[in-house]
């Protein structure tokens, strides 16, 4: 269970007290450090009744041991970033049950909420961490994502739950990565920040942790990840959005990191050209493709990737669930598919959470229970082929009907990525009232690259039919990134839209407009 993961955090700070655990833009808090914060924290939730803790900030060392405080107490916190309005946090703590908060940072005033101070909490010698054994259906962590109605909605993991996942993740992490430092660069309100900590932790190994404000800027994290004084990173764990904006700078590589040797790669669809590019960087390093949803525990996928997996189909596979994970891949009709037919995927096993709060939540239809193993229907389309391997083609609810058309955006993506001049693709729908009113392609070229909005039209033509083929083409110098790293598409829409961008746009192309199409010239 998890009281094993904190046993061994707890031997860290013991046996290792000097050695670093965390760092950050703030500094380097050593285990010993860490331990005494989180006994400091332990004692002063000893007098707070049960129930979640609501932890606020960003990365903070102060939150992570508000966090180890309430694990080692058998008391689940839900984490919320600082970026997130009061009105917000303040309806996660409601839905969550939590009454009491400890704030890490200032500007935020939760009313409905008893704050504890960290500043006021009493100091300690050695910590000395009792760690009772607590149940496995006992709550480890909330994590709590948009829901399609806009409130916010809760995924429930257990400490039963998070020790499934741990049990063949941590020791990945140390196979292949030693005893290097972590980079953490998600929030910590989201699973793959969860990830990122503790199983990194267990192993003695220190995590880094970059500020999401630095998610476009590599240059900064490279500064941190280089002259911090205290580690050098040896594994890291990012989606393919962050490692796209990282290789923007030439000093990304294994000359400047040379104990970097596991990248695990995951939370969107990852580009073939990425992987080239990385493989380029870091000729010694495990590329690891990950798949997993925050509902069945942050993983149930983790592919080592080799030159044949870029040689064959369009997709990278992500190889079988990982045990004790199981999938199967169901028909509309619940059915379970053939090998190599594609339909929705399906996981099962002691990794998948315990649901959605609040409890009356629609889409807790998602959980139920098959063969004796609770079960969650993730919603992602894919196939398993003959060897067993997962390849993910989109999302069940990424298929839209524009203009009496059923069009796949997953489709239209790779269509924009596999242009010659494309870094990076997001394809997105407009909706009004629930209808949608336009499909937007967000283009972002390669260095030195250049390409009309016609010619990018033109060029798709030739992997997909007119009606799939977007009319609202804009090209970005960048991509606005969630502290999560993923693409943040509400911000890209609220920009500025370019003159090209009119109602025009969504009609099909007319004869002149074809006439129009780039010279083969304009693309260096």
């Amino acid at each position: 269970m998890v009281d094993y993961i904190l046993r061994r955090i707890r031997d860290q700070i013991k046996n290792a007290p000097d050695a670093p655990a965390l760092v950050s833009e703030a500094g380097v808090t050593c285990f010993a450090e860490l331990g005494q914060r989180c006994e400091a924290f332990r004692r002063s939730l000893a007098d707070v009744e049960p129930g979640p803790l609501l932890v606020v900030g960003h990365k903070e060392h102060d939150c992570v041991a508000a966090m180890l405080a309430c694990a080692v107490s058998g008391r689940p916190f839900v984490f919320v970033d600082r970026s997130n309005p009061v009105q917000r946090i303040e309806r996660i703590a409601a839905i969550a049950g939590a009454r009491h908060a400890f704030v890490a940072c200032s500007g935020v005033d939760l009313t409905s909420l008893v704050q504890i101070a960290g500043n006021a909490l009493a100091e300690t010698g050695a910590a000395d961490l009792p760690i009772p054994t607590v149940d496995g259906n006992v709550l480890f962590y909330i994590v709590f994502t948009s829901g399609s109605t806009g409130q916010p909605k809760g995924v429930a993991v257990s400490r039963g739950n998070f020790a499934a996942f741990d049990s063949w993740y941590g020791p990945m992490l140390k196979q292949h990565a030693g005893r290097g430092a972590h980079v953490n660069h998600a929030s910590l309100a989201f699973d793959m920040g969860m990830l990122d900590l503790w199983p990194a932790l267990a192993n003695g190994v220190p995590v880094i942790m970059l500020d999401h404000r630095n998610n476009v800027l590599a240059r900064n994290n490279l500064r941190l990840l280089a002259e911090n004084g205290a580690t050098t990173p040896a594994s890291w764990f990012s989606t393919p959005s962050l490692l796209q904006i990282m290789c923007m700078d030439k000093n990304f590589n294994g000359h400047t990191f040379p104990e970097l040797g596991c990248i695990f790669v995951g939370g969107e669809v990852v580009q073939k050209s990425l992987v080239r590019d990385l493989w380029q960087r870091f000729p010694a390093a495990k590329l690891c493709h990950a798949y997993g949803p925050t509902e069945v525990t942050c993983v149930t996928h983790a592919k080592i990737l080799d030159d044949d997996d870029l040689e064959s189909g369009d997709l990278l596979p992500l190889g079988p669930a990982l045990a004790p994970s199981t999938m199967r891949i169901l028909c509309p009709d619940g059915s379970e598919a053939r090998r190599g037919e594609p339909g929705e995927v399906e996981l099962s096993g002691p990794q998948v959470a315990q649901g959605y709060l609040p409890v009356d939540h629609p889409r807790n239809c998602a959980f139920g229970s098959a063969r004796g193993l609770r079960t969650y229907m993730t919603g992602d389309l894919g196939f398993i082929d003959e060897s067993g391997s997962l390849t993910l083609l989109g999302r069940v609810d990424r298929q839209i009907k524009w203009n009496g058309n059923r069009i796949e955006l997953d489709e239209v993506e790779r269509a924009a990525y596999d242009l010659p001049y494309t870094s990076q693709a997001a394809c997105v729908p407009v909706l009004e009232d629930g209808r949608v009113t336009n499909v937007v392609l967000f283009v972002k070229l390669k260095s030195g690259q250049s390409a009309a909005r016609s010619r990018i039209i033109e060029d798709m033509r030739l992997a997909l039919p007119e009606t799939m083929i977007p009319r609202d083409v804009r090209t970005v110098e960048s991509f606005v990134l969630t502290t999560n790293g993923k693409i943040d598409v509400a911000c890209m829409l609220a920009q500025r839209v370019p003159e090209v961008a009119s109602p025009e746009l969504c009609k099909p192309l007319t004869s002149s407009e074809t006439d129009l199409v780039a010279a083969p010239s304009e693309i260096p």
